[in-house]
């Protein structure tokens, strides 16, 4: 025997949970003379819980329904709506070299172009272009759609000029040059700026102010309206209410009554079926975006003086390029009309 090797006999260990216990708090086991560890067998039948210490068939049903509770609240609509902004908005944040085409405005068109800068309710800076048409009398307020900026509206506006009036093209908190980030209440409060801007800074009348909204900014042009005296409303290819549009995208919102939906809910319904200017509604036949029974409603809930005009050929995007005579005899009828009313 080596006398400088102490001896340690090698033995099992049965381990319940009392010396399992003792165990973990003592040394950690000394290994056999050859270098092995001994084996550490455990007896799980002794950690299993009485009867009288497991939860309750109560309690039990209280951790479900938590669980539930939580999965609910999860894809609840306040939730969705705030984890899916991305979903809702495309902005894009390039600065375009725009002096080209606004020279060609200028020199054709017989407009002054300017970009503007003018603050959102949180103090936000929104940038904007301010098209003054030569001899215009009426002005045309644009809350353009989700995605993009104002960049990519520029054949609207020349259109719009041709008709003879001036134009406000504006981007939400987020797009474009404009600070700050997009939310369903900022682009709200960014449209009513806008109008804000044209009637305080640039001199116009609430008669004079056209509002014109397309996809998304149909609904801001709505809440526009809603708020502030416009002399005719335009909504081409939008949306009858926001919690509408989404619960057609994810069925399961369906499960939420229109009060679980974040505020404001963007409901143009709503809205339109109060007294308001005269309205026009264009949108696509093969809108697959937004269909065309989302303006069939609008116009289902909208009190006089309506009209909608329904272009057969044309998508959510293309109506420029696939129905542009009827787009533009639409918009020629419809503003020629609000002139002989002032």
């Amino acid at each position: 025997m080596n006398p400088n090797v102490s001896e340690s006999p090698q033995t099992d260990i049965e381990t319940d949970s009392t010396n399992v216990a003792a165990q973990t708090q003592s040394e950690p086991s000394k290994l056999s003379t050859d270098g092995i560890a001994p084996p550490l067998r455990v007896n799980m039948d002794s950690w299993k819980l009485k009867k009288s210490e497991r939860p309750s068939l109560k309690r039990r049903a209280m951790i479900e329904a938590v669980k539930l509770s939580i999965l609910f609240f999860i894809l609840s609509p306040v939730c969705l709506f705030q984890l899916t902004r991305i979903l809702l908005f495309f902005p894009d944040q390039t600065k375009y070299d725009l002096k080209q085409p606004l020279a060609m405005i200028e020199q054709k068109l017989k407009t002054k172009v300017d970009e503007v800068t003018f603050k959102s309710a949180n103090g936000k800076n929104l940038h904007g272009l301010y098209f003054k048409r030569e001899g215009s009398n009426q002005v045309i307020l644009v809350s353009h759609g989700n995605a993009g900026n104002v960049a990519h509206r520029l054949a609207h506006v020349i259109h719009m000029l041709n008709l003879g009036a001036s134009v406000l093209l504006y981007d939400y908190q987020g797009y474009g040059q404009s600070d700050g980030e997009p939310s369903v209440k900022g682009i709200v409060e960014d449209g009513v700026a806008a109008y804000d801007f044209l009637t305080k800074e640039k001199g116009w009348k609430a008669d004079q102010v056209i509002a014109y909204g397309e996809s998304l900014g149909c609904a801001v042009t709505c809440q526009i309206a809603k708020q502030r005296d416009v002399k005719g409303i335009v909504l081409q290819s939008g949306f009858a209410s926001l919690p509408g549009a989404a619960r057609d995208r994810f069925i399961w919102l369906n499960l939420f009554p229109d009060f679980t939906f974040p505020q404001p809910q963007l409901n143009n319904c709503e809205i339109l079926a109060c007294t308001h200017a005269p309205l026009l509604i264009i949108h696509g036949d093969k809108d697959n975006i937004l269909p065309v029974k989302y303006a069939d409603q609008m116009f289902a809930a909208a009190v006089e003086p309506k009209r909608i005009v329904k272009l057969k050929n044309s998508g959510h995007n293309d109506v420029l390029d696939a129905d542009l005579k009827d787009y533009v005899a639409a918009l020629t009828s419809f503003m020629k009309g609000l002139q002989a009313k002032t």
